[in-house]
C-alpha cells in the first residue's frame, strides 16, 4: 500500500510539472507577443463582463485539478508529452513570431485577404478558405500546420489541450462495459490530431477515424499520432460525413462548429447524428457560450474583435443544446471547462 502512495504521488508530481511548464512556456510566448503587436483600437460595440486575470488563471487550475482527478480514478491515463522532438518544438516556436508580423498586418487591414471566399479548382468549400485567427494561409498549407497548435497553445495560456481532454471523461463512463476493439470511433474535424491522439493512447484498442479537409493538417495528424492500422486519416468535410447511418459508435469535435457558418454547422450535427448508432455517443468540446458563464461573456463578446473569427458571434449567441436536440441527440452531460463547454450527447 504505502509504494502504492508513493507511485501516485510521483505519478501527481510528474503531471503538475508538465502542466506547469506547459502554461508557463506559453503564457510567456503570449506576453511577448503582446509587445510585438501593436494595440487594436477599442470596440465601437458594448462589451459584457470581463473577468481578471487571477480568475482566468484559478479557473485554469481547476481545469487541471478535475483532470488529475480523473486520472487518479482510472477513467484515463495521464497524457503523454505530444510533439516533435525538442530541436523542432523550438523551431515552430521561432515560426510563430516569424509569423507574428504578418499576422498583425491582418489585424490591421494592412495586408489583403490571401484566400479570398470564392470558386477553387481544388473543390474546398467557399467558407473554408480564409484566414482564420489572422493566420498565414488559412489551414491550407504545411507552414500554417506546423504552427497552428503553437497559436492556439499561447492564446490558451498552454490549456487548449487540457479542455481538449476533458472530452475523455465522458467517454470513459460511456465506454464501461464495453470493449473497446469492437468499437469504431470518428474525429471531425480532426485538424492535426490532437484529440485523436490522446483517445488512441487512451483506448489503444478503438479504430479510429480521423475526417478534415486540410491535407496539410492531415498529414500533420499522422506525424502526431503515429503509424498504426488503428487511426485512419481521411479527407472530407464535416457536412458530408463518408460513413454510412449508424455505423460509428464514438463521434467526437473539438473546436470546429464556431469554425462554421450557421447553415453548415447544422449539417455537421445533422451528420454527426446520422452516423452514430443508437447506443452511440457524441461529444462536442468548444466554446462557452452566452450565458454559460456570465460574467465572462465580455470576453465572447471581444473574441471575434481580435482574431478572425467570423462566425464566431453567431456560435456563442445560439445553443448548443438546442442545435443538438433538433439534429436528433439528447444531452448526457455537460462541463464548462475553462473557456470550453464539453457536451456528451446520445441518440434521440
Amino acid at each position: 500500500m504505502a509504494l502504492r502512495t508513493m507511485v501516485s504521488a510521483l505519478d501527481r508530481l510528474t503531471y503538475a510539472a508538465r502542466q506547469t511548464a506547459r502554461v508557463a512556456w506559453y503564457a510567456g510566448h503570449y506576453a511577448a507577443g503582446r509587445r510585438l503587436l501593436k494595440p487594436m483600437p477599442k470596440p465601437d460595440f458594448p462589451i459584457g463582463p470581463t473577468p481578471k486575470r487571477a480568475e482566468l488563471t484559478a479557473d485554469m487550475r481547476a481545469l487541471f485539478e478535475r483532470e488529475w482527478q480523473d486520472i487518479a480514478a482510472g477513467l484515463f491515463p495521464a497524457p503523454r508529452v505530444l510533439g516533435p522532438e525538442p530541436a523542432e518544438f523550438l523551431r515552430r516556436s521561432l515560426l510563430y513570431f516569424r509569423d507574428l508580423p504578418q499576422v498583425d498586418a491582418r489585424r490591421h487591414g494592412a495586408a489583403d485577404e490571401e484566400l479570398p471566399p470564392g470558386t477553387q479548382a481544388d473543390g474546398l468549400p467557399d467558407y473554408y478558405r480564409q484566414n482564420f485567427h489572422f493566420q498565414s494561409d488559412g489551414w491550407l498549407s504545411e507552414h500554417s500546420a506546423a504552427l497552428y497548435d503553437t497559436q492556439v497553445e499561447v492564446l490558451f495560456t498552454g490549456a487548449a489541450d487540457a479542455m481538449r481532454r476533458r472530452s475523455l471523461k465522458p467517454i470513459a463512463e460511456w465506454m464501461q462495459g464495453r470493449n473497446q476493439r469492437g468499437l469504431r470511433g470518428l474525429d471531425v474535424g480532426c485538424g492535426t490530431g490532437r484529440l485523436l491522439a490522446f483517445l488512441h493512447e487512451a483506448w489503444p484498442g478503438l479504430r479510429l477515424t480521423g475526417v478534415d479537409l486540410s491535407a496539410p493538417y492531415l498529414g500533420e495528424a499522422r506525424r502526431q499520432i503515429g503509424r498504426t492500422a488503428r487511426v485512419k486519416l481521411i479527407e472530407g468535410a464535416a457536412e458530408k460525413l463518408p460513413f454510412d447511418a449508424a455505423s460509428l459508435d464514438l463521434v467526437v469535435s473539438s473546436f470546429l462548429l464556431h469554425e462554421l457558418p450557421p447553415e453548415v454547422r447544422t449539417k455537421a450535427l445533422a451528420e454527426m447524428a446520422r452516423v452514430v448508432k443508437p447506443d452511440g455517443l457524441v461529444v462536442i468540446v468548444d466554446s462557452i457560450q452566452k450565458g454559460d458563464h456570465p460574467d465572462w461573456d465580455g470576453l465572447l463578446d471581444l473574441f471575434p474583435h481580435y482574431f478572425h473569427e467570423p462566425y464566431y458571434a453567431d456560435y456563442v449567441a445560439g445553443s448548443l443544446e438546442s442545435w443538438t436536440r433538433d439534429a436528433g441527440l439528447v444531452p448526457v452531460s455537460t462541463e464548462r471547462a475553462f473557456l470550453s463547454k464539453v457536451a456528451a450527447f446520445g441518440k434521440g
